[in-house]
């Protein structure tokens, strides 16, 4: 009997270790995006894995509730409080919905459409994301890698619809550019030498450009969409993480423990470092741009980073966390299971819808945001 109890404590006291160790690994990783990457290799990482931090921490809540341990649950609650607003980007709470009936609004739509899918000549079916495209009917859609190597609307799967296209959006790019713009307004490229090659951050290998668009009643609006520098993940280091989070590491391993040491970290804190510089460039974009701007696009970070968190400043807002509802993800693939596209905006607007599709047939899902003006 006494070797009962003395087993039981033996669990108790693990499960009180564990709960102060998710605890803290919370409010860290909620206000890790605070620390430069530079300056801590850790925090970037936790911050990317806030979503699942959170989650083990509501779930040690509810086994202690359940347990009537009332001060052992205090502990994750408390850190949830203290990292409340964090949070609220990552997983926003949003019960009710807007009314902007009879308002005017007009729809951003963001989208990484990763080419249109692998070149085939002889793909005679339309582009599903294309044909999602359209059927939205936005205002302005913001396309990253839209096509890189050849004119997207050369493409076979996407030319069938052209017709369908430059009736609705008779405002468009042309050509094989990585950002791109379907607009049913006149609009105006934004000169800018950010990321010029003659520009101090000529390392940077990102993608930003600005459109100035006026649109009825004389609005005024610049729309800047991004593509920030990818991760560079190759086939081998998807399917290393996609092991990982089925089966877990085998310590035993010292192979596979070096192959996440020098593959996939080592690639996660060159990218991180790397989007630190590039946010700050974004950033004075932003700070040189008149009062309503949206800025939308495939950032490469979690909500909360430091990326992040330098380009929304202290007076863009999100979209997301100020319409949606509940944990979401924006890039799919093998596992990779990650909001890392984002809209946000500042000036006489006010979000008041926003949605996430699992529609196309990229590995990105496409974000639609609805807005109205204040005056």
């Amino acid at each position: 009997m006494k070797g009962l109890k003395t087993g039981r404590r033996a669990v108790e006291l693990t499960f009180i270790v564990i709960t102060v160790v998710m605890a803290l690994m919370l409010v860290a990783a909620a206000w890790g995006g605070l620390v430069p990457p530079a300056s801590s290799r850790m925090m970037p990482l936790l911050t990317l894995a806030m979503p699942i931090v959170l989650a083990f921490n509501v779930l040690i809540a509810v086994v202690w509730l359940l347990m009537l341990q009332w001060k052992q649950a205090l502990l994750p609650v408390v850190a949830i409080a203290i990292s409340w607003s964090p949070v609220t980007t990552v997983c926003p709470v949003n019960l009710s919905s807007q009314n902007f009936d009879g308002k005017h609004v007009f729809k951003v739509m963001t989208f990484n459409v990763a080419n249109f899918g692998p070149y085939d000549p002889s793909n005679h079916n339309p582009s599903p994301s294309m044909r999602y495209i359209l059927d939205q009917n936005a205002d302005f859609v913001l396309l990253q890698e839209g096509s890189q190597e050849r004119d997207y609307l050369r493409l076979s799967n996407v030319e069938m619809m052209r017709q369908e296209l430059e009736s609705k959006y008779p405002y468009h790019s042309n050509g094989n550019r990585d950002l791109m713009i379907l607009s049913k307004f006149p609009y105006t490229v934004v000169p800018d030498s950010a990321f010029d090659k003659n520009a101090a951050t000529r390392e940077v290998s990102a993608f930003v450009k600005a459109f100035d668009i006026i649109l009825p009643g004389d609005k005024q609006l610049r729309i800047v969409s991004m593509h920030l520098r990818s991760i560079g993940m190759g086939e081998s280091d998807k399917d290393l993480y996609d092991s990982i989070t089925r089966h877990g590491v085998d310590v035993n391993k010292r192979s596979e423990l070096s192959r996440i040491k020098h593959s996939l970290l080592a690639k996660l804190t060159r990218a991180f470092e790397h989007h630190a510089q590039e946010s700050s460039v974004v950033r004075a974009l932003i700070d040189k741009s008149p009062g309503n701007v949206i800025v939308c696009g495939d950032f490469n970070e979690a909500p909360s980073s430091y990326c992040y968190r330098t380009i929304a400043g202290d007076d863009l807002h999100d979209t997301f966390q100020e319409c949606g509802a509940g944990y979401t993800y924006t890039f799919h693939d093998r596992r990779l299971l990650f909001k890392i596209d984002h809209i946000l905006y500042r000036g006489d607007l006010q979000a008041v819808a926003w949605k996430r599709d699992k529609a196309g047939d990229s590995d990105h899902y496409p974000q639609v945001a609805t807005f109205v003006w204040k005056k």
